[in-house]
């Protein structure tokens, strides 16, 4: 991936237990991170979406 990402979404998926991350260039276009799924189901109230973006890792981003 060469583009700059500027913004990124993290999202907690309805079993809670998978996270998805999306990455936006400035022009739009989209990539998609996933995270191996975590060992015991977690509440919305305790997803932290910051902590998960600063996790996501440059190699790791898909376009989608």
């Amino acid at each position: 991936m060469s583009d700059v990402l500027v913004q990124i979404d993290v999202v907690l998926c309805e079993d809670g237990r998978s996270i998805l991350a999306y990455g936006y260039t400035a022009d739009d276009v989209c990539y998609l991170q996933t995270f191996p799924p975590l060992p015991i189901e977690i509440d919305e109230k305790d997803f932290l979406p910051d902590e998960w973006a600063e996790a996501a890792r440059y190699g790791r981003w898909r376009p989608l």
